[in-house]
């Protein structure tokens, strides 16, 4: 043999070498297959929830199609940039596995074996609700009771606060006729299907339609009404004992001394599922849906008056100094009377007014006779000029008896603050007594529980109100003159951008905050 000394010599030997090698390579890939062949992870899962809400996260592991059972599977978590180890589970029958995570923050998710690794799922983590940061009460048109309030404090009189929060209308005069008016005080969708009637002393007595008297009685007896296809019937009770049966009729009257309609002993009345009390006036009881409908026929300037329960008799009293408040008060309620009695009665409850702030809070005799009743039935005696058969009320532009509608406290939404524009609240056409104007007497009003609040917009709230599946994100992006809410915007988790915009008073109650007055927003997990 010749040594392997020549260049030619060393590559044939390196030819060699390298035949031999790949020769090794070959026969070791063929003998030994790789180990994850065949096995597969298939992770389920990825969607969206709440910091509060847990997810539930699947996983099928499954060698060449087929499911590999009490299989330790672990799950792991991306976190700082690395796969982190959350727990382990294992698979049952079918190969199947579940288990749930809660993150805090979007998180992606994997499951892993020695042979598989699964793909990615991810869980988006949305705020579940929003802190939104507020203040004020109402609609905001008008005047404000609070400010009100504060402005009788400081020495306004009741024209003084009228003239400020209804800018270009005058307090004027017009003739008292001594009219009535007719409240409902139960027949509301969701009042009782009967009612039961009760007077506190005196005598009473039940008339038809045409004012024939069908029974009588005293305190000791009680009226128990319901309602037929064919009208109202009445049952008398005394000690639990039936005394007499009234067929159904159209309309029913109760009458009871100590009032106009009947001299004699005072006496109040009350009736089950009314949220008052009534000494004045007599009720009227009709039929006109599916429950009984009792109505306060009351005379408007006195009767009426003397049960708005719409501020605080004690803010009249020198201790608080705010009867020029509660003069005011007297007179924007007066005006609200006449105007629905002008209307008619609504044939939805055979009446010209509701006893809920639907129109105006009426209370009846729970006003009058209670805290401090006598302070607000002579603020309202104030605005009555009996000798000259007239009474206060307030004149708009057109000289003509004045909307003025009312609300307990202004707010400050973001760098402004105060009442609103009727059309920015209500979507109605602009009055011109009915703008915005600076309110700093609200906040300025001792014991006003709406300088500042905390309202919540839940998760499930935004997603119905934006129309979005999630919502990632939520902020105010428009105010009207008075601070309140006027465009809001939401961004999904998919970044589709939703913009609503709606009258104040629509915020209010699509959000069902006390008022839409709103300063910040704030995300909570």
């Amino acid at each position: 043999m010749f040594p392997l000394t020549s260049v030619a010599s060393r590559a044939l030997l390196g030819r060699a070498v390298a035949s031999v090698l790949a020769l090794f390579l070959v026969v070791g890939l063929t003998a030994a297959p790789a180990a994850a062949a065949g096995y597969t992870l298939t992770a389920s899962g990825t969607s969206t929830t709440t910091a509060s809400v847990a997810k539930t996260l699947s996983v099928v592991y499954k060698y060449n199609g087929v499911a590999r059972p009490n299989a330790r599977v672990s799950l792991q978590k991306r976190s700082g940039g690395s796969w982190v180890r959350v727990r382990s589970v294992t698979t049952g029958s079918t190969g199947k596995a579940t288990t749930s995570v809660n993150p805090s923050v979007t998180t992606k998710y994997r499951f892993k074996t020695t042979r598989a690794t699964s793909t990615t799922v991810t869980v988006t983590v949305v705020p579940g609700s929003w802190s939104i940061a507020g203040s004020g009460n109402g609609h905001g048109v008008g005047m404000s009771q609070y400010g009100a309030y504060q402005m009788a404090r400081t020495g306004s009189t009741a024209s003084d606060i009228l003239r400020y929060y209804y800018p270009g209308a005058t307090v004027s005069t017009a003739n008292n006729p001594w009219t009535s008016i007719d409240v409902q005080v139960l027949g509301r969708y969701g009042d009782p299907a009967t009612t039961t009637l009760g007077l506190s002393a005196g005598s009473w007595r039940l008339l038809d339609g045409g004012e024939t008297q069908l029974a009588t009685g005293t305190s000791a007896r009680r009226i128990s009404i319901a309602r037929t296809t064919a009208g109202v019937t009445a049952r008398i009770t005394e000690n639990g004992t039936v005394v007499q049966t009234i067929g159904a009729r159209p309309t029913l009257y109760m009458e009871w001394t100590g009032t106009d309609y009947w001299a004699g002993t005072p006496g109040t009345v009350t009736v089950s599922g009314a949220q008052g009390a009534y000494r004045h006036g007599r009720l009227r009881i009709t039929s006109p849906n599916t429950r009984p409908n009792v109505v306060n026929q009351v005379v408007i300037n006195d009767e009426y008056l003397y049960g708005i329960d719409e501020m605080a008799s004690l803010w009249g009293t020198s201790a608080y100094g705010g009867a020029a408040a509660l003069q005011a008060q007297a007179i924007v309620a007066r005006n609200y009377a006449i105007l629905d009695k002008t209307e008619g009665l609504k044939a939805s409850c055979d009446c010209h007014l509701y006893d809920d702030t639907s129109s105006q809070n009426y209370t009846g005799w729970k006003k009058e006779g209670g805290e401090a009743g006598a302070t607000w039935r002579a603020a309202v005696d104030t605005t009555r000029q009996d000798g000259a058969s007239t009474v206060s009320i307030v004149r708009n532009a057109s000289d003509g008896i004045a909307e003025t509608p009312y609300f307990a406290s202004s707010g400050r939404g973001g760098t402004s603050s105060g009442t609103a524009n009727n059309q920015d609240a209500f979507g109605t056409a602009a009055q011109s007594h009915l703008r915005h104007v600076a309110d700093p007497y609200s906040a300025r009003a001792p014991s006003n529980p709406n300088t500042s609040w905390t309202g919540t917009l839940t998760q499930k709230k935004a997603k119905s109100v934006f129309q979005l599946s999630w919502v990632k994100s939520v902020k105010v992006t428009a105010r009207y003159s008075s601070g309140q809410i006027k465009t809001m915007q939401a961004v999904s988790t998919q970044g589709t951008t939703r913009t609503l915009t709606k009258t104040a008073e629509g915020w209010r109650t699509t959000l069902g905050f006390r008022g839409s007055w709103a300063d910040t927003v704030t995300a909570r997990k």
